[in-house]
C-alpha cells in the first residue's frame, strides 16, 4: 500500500493546524520556542532560519491548494481553509520583511526578539540562503515583486559579502567582521568552510533560477554550475561516497564524519537539481553521485527501521533525529524511483512507519519529538519548537510524496 494517503492526512491535520497555532497574532510572526509538553514560551527570540522555513511551508503548501493536491474540502474538514494557509504566509512574510533586515549595514540577522528586535545580529551565509529559498516560494504565490526584489538583494549580498576566490564564506558580526562561525560549527570544529551552507546556497540559487528561468539568468546559473564543480571536486568523497562536511579555508576536511541527513538529502536534491537545469551533460555527472549517496546511506545507516544520525571516527551515533527521519524518506523513494531496486522500496516503508509510531506526538494537532531513541524512546529535554526545531524537513517531506503520487500509486 502506498504511504501517501497516511502522509497527506498527516499534513492536512496535524503538521499544518500545529504551525497555524504558531501565530503570534500580538507581536507578529511566530513563536520562537515550545517546549516538548506544548507550553508556549511567547517572548522566546524569533530566529531567522525558523522564519524563514515558515514562510517557505506556508507558500509550499498554498501551492499545493492551487494545483489541487491539497483540496478545499479536506482542508475544512480539518478546520482551516487554503485562504488560511496563504494568510499565514503573508504574516510570516510581513514579519520577515519588516523585523530581520539590517538598515544598518546590510543584509539579515541571525534572529530577533519576540517583538521584533535585533538580538543576534550575526550575518550567515546559511541563513541568507534560507531566506532567498523563501521569498522565491512567496514570490511564486503571490506575485509581488517586492519579495522577488529581497531574494535577489540577498542574493547580491551573499555574492558580495560572503565569497572569496575559493567559495563562500560563513559567518560575520553584524559589521560584516569576520568571526568563527559559531552556529554551524560542531562535533568539536570550528569550520571555515561548511557542506552544509554550501548545499542551501546552491538550493537557494536553485530556485532563484527556477522562478527567473524565462529571463535565461546567466550570473545566477553561472553561479549554480561553479557550486556543483565544488560539491563536485571539493566535498563529495567519491572513495567513501560520501559528502564531507567541516573544512578549513582550503577545503581540507577536518573530521572523519558521515552525517546521514546531508547525504540522503543531497540525493535527491541533485535530482532535482538536474531536472530544473534540463542539462544532459549535468545529468551524466551528478546522477551517480546521487545514487551513490543514496546507496551508501541505506548500507551505512539504515538498520531495517530508522537512519542513524551519523559515524563519526568509525562511532555511529545511534539518534533519530526529526529531519534526518524525514529526508530519508524522501531519498528513499526517490532512489526506488530511479533504480527500482526494492530495498530502497522497503527502507522508504519501514523509516515512514519508525516516524509514525514514534516520532510524531500522539496529541493532535501534532509536530514531531525533536529526537528519539533507536528503540524510539523521545527526548523530552529538547523542545519541539527552536530556532532550527521547525516544519521545514517534515512538511517538505509531505510535499515530495505528494507530488510524486501519481507515480508513487503505480510503483510503491
Amino acid at each position: 500500500m502506498a504511504i501517501s494517503p497516511e502522509i497527506k492526512i498527516h499534513l492536512v491535520h496535524d503538521l499544518l493546524p500545529f504551525w497555524l497555532n504558531m501565530m503570534d497574532k500580538e507581536n507578529g510572526g511566530f513563536y520562537g520556542y515550545v517546549k516538548s509538553d506544548g507550553t508556549v514560551l511567547p517572548q522566546a527570540d524569533k530566529g531567522c532560519v525558523l522564519n524563514s522555513r515558515i514562510l517557505w511551508v506556508f507558500s509550499t503548501c498554498y501551492k499545493l491548494c492551487m494545483d489541487g493536491a491539497l483540496s478545499e474540502v479536506k482542508l475544512q474538514d480539518a478546520g482551516y481553509s487554503s485562504v488560511d494557509i496563504l494568510e499565514a504566509a503573508r504574516h510570516a512574510y510581513n514579519f520577515f520583511k519588516d523585523n530581520f533586515f539590517d538598515p544598518e549595514y546590510g543584509g539579515i540577522y541571525w534572529s530577533v526578539t519576540y517583538d521584533g528586535q535585533p538580538a543576534d545580529t550575526t550575518k550567515h551565509a546559511y541563513n541568507h540562503a534560507f531566506a532567498i529559498y523563501a521569498l522565491c516560494e512567496y514570490y511564486e504565490i503571490t506575485n509581488d515583486i517586492h519579495a522577488f526584489k529581497l531574494a535577489y538583494y540577498l542574493k547580491n549580498c551573499v555574492e558580495n559579502m560572503f565569497t572569496d576566490d575559493k567559495g563562500y564564506l560563513e559567518s560575520f558580526g553584524r559589521d560584516f567582521i569576520p568571526d568563527d562561525n559559531p552556529h554551524l560549527s560542531e562535533n568539536g570544529v570550528h569550520a571555515f568552510r561548511t557542506m552544509n551552507t554550501l548545499i542551501h546556497i546552491l538550493e537557494a540559487y536553485t530556485e532563484l533560477y527556477r522562478i527567473n528561468k524565462e529571463t535565461n539568468d546567466q550570473f545566477v546559473k553561472r553561479k549554480i554550475y561553479k557550486i556543483v564543480d565544488m560539491i563536485e571536486n571539493k566535498v563529495y568523497n567519491p572513495e567513501k561516497g560520501r559528502l564531507e562536511v567541516f573544512f578549513d579555508e582550503n577545503f581540507n576536511s577536518l573530521i572523519d564524519l558521515r552525517s546521514m541527513g546531508h547525504d540522503i538529502e543531497m540525493s535527491w536534491f541533485l535530482d532535482r537539481l538536474c531536472q530544473i537545469m534540463d542539462d544532459d551533460n549535468l545529468t551524466a555527472r551528478l546522477a551517480p553521485i546521487s545514487q551513490t549517496l543514496a546507496e551508501k546511506t541505506l548500507e551505512y545507516g539504515f538498520d531495517g527501521d530508522s537512519l542513524a544520525y551519523e559515524i563519526e571516527n568509525g562511532v555511529t551515533k545511534e539518534t533519530r533525529a526529526w529531519w534526518i527521519q524525514a529526508e530519508s524518506v524522501v531519498g528513499f523513494v526517490n532512489a526506488f524511483m530511479k533504480t527500482g531496486n526494492k530495498e530502497f522500496k522497503n527502507a522508504e516503508r519501514k523509516n515512514w512507519e519508525f516516524i509514525r509510531k514514534h516520532m510524531i506526538m500522539q496529541t493532535r494537532p501534532a509536530e514531531w519529538y525533536q529526537e528519539v531513541s533507536k528503540d524510539g524512546v523521545p527526548d523530552l529535554d529538547k523542545p519541539i519548537v527552536d530556532e532550527w526545531k521547525c516544519p521545514y524537513h517534515n512538511v517538505r517531506m509531505c510535499c515530495e510524496i505528494l507530488r510524486r503520487n501519481e507515480r508513487a500509486s503505480e510503483e510503491l
